[in-house]
């Protein structure tokens, strides 16, 4: 652990490393790796869903694992970020997707019916 002076009377203060964040232990491997195959099982559904609504459901899922993943490292803001930003960003997605292809609630397969 490192040391850093406060301002008043040359304290020193703990400083929390890149070492001391992350603590190995079974359970964390474990989530690390739940995470992980979640993650890569969310993003390989993105591509094989027919529905564009379930599409950006599966896109969430596959952000949250990541932001999960970047908690269990010691990047709890950058995770927040992630999924803060990202459930925004899909929210509106998944509205303009379903507005332009004509699609009731999005549910439906995806048809290009404007490339025929």
């Amino acid at each position: 652990m490192g040391w850093a002076h406060s301002a008043c009377a040359g304290q020193r203060l703990p400083v929390r490393t890149a070492a001391a964040a992350v603590t190995p232990s079974p359970a964390s491997d474990l989530l690390f790796w739940a995470f992980a195959l979640g993650s890569v099982v969310a993003a390989w559904r993105v591509f094989r869903t027919d529905s564009m609504f379930r599409a950006a459901y599966w896109l969430l899922a596959s952000f949250i694992g990541v932001a999960g993943i970047l908690v269990l490292l010691g990047a709890e803001f950058l995770g927040l970020v992630l999924v803060l930003m990202m459930a925004g960003e899909m929210t509106i997605m998944a509205i303009f997707m379903i507005m332009f292809m004509m699609n009731p609630a999005g549910l439906n397969p995806m048809m290009m019916v404007h490339q025929h």
